[in-house]
């Protein structure tokens, strides 16, 4: 999962698919394939959720061309802000994490829940980026694009 900060928004409302040229040419931070199982640790579930936390990976107003496979998502400054503010300190994630439970509710990607260092080798290190990330944008005034590729 890709996250680029975005300042011009008048840029973006004149033109959504910029946004996909700004993928391609900038620099995006990128969670990798950590984005589904930090999903289903800050909102119990595998597709549910409500804001702010589902903000947070799969929130966001679709931007630009609607029929790419995953269409690039718009938060808005003051979502972004209100994500920041909800996201609890990594540890409290520890709790919440359990291979079954990422099993059951077949979080992707699906073959990681077997291992047993996933959690501090592979969710934790993704969350601090992605936390990193919101509070940047969130400091800055910033909205926030994310999409799961550059195309």
């Amino acid at each position: 999962m890709l996250y680029l900060p975005v300042a011009d928004l008048p840029a973006l409302e004149a033109d959504p698919d910029v946004a996909a040229l700004w993928f391609a040419d900038l620099d995006p931070v990128d969670i990798g394939h950590a984005w589904h199982g930090l999903h289903v640790l800050l909102n119990g579930s595998a597709w549910g959720g409500s804001p702010p936390l589902y903000d947070a990976v799969l929130g966001g107003t679709p931007v630009g061309d609607p029929t790419s496979y995953e269409p690039i998502r718009f938060v808005a400054p003051a979502d972004v802000k209100a994500v920041a503010a909800a996201l609890p300190p990594a540890p409290e994630l520890i709790s919440r994490f359990t291979h079954a439970k990422m099993k059951q509710v077949e979080a992707y990607p699906e073959q990681r829940w077997s291992e047993p260092n996933v959690l501090t080798a592979f969710l934790l290190p993704a969350y601090e980026t992605l936390r990193s990330v919101f509070e940047t944008a969130a400091a800055h005034g910033q909205a926030l694009l994310i999409t799961l590729d550059r195309e």
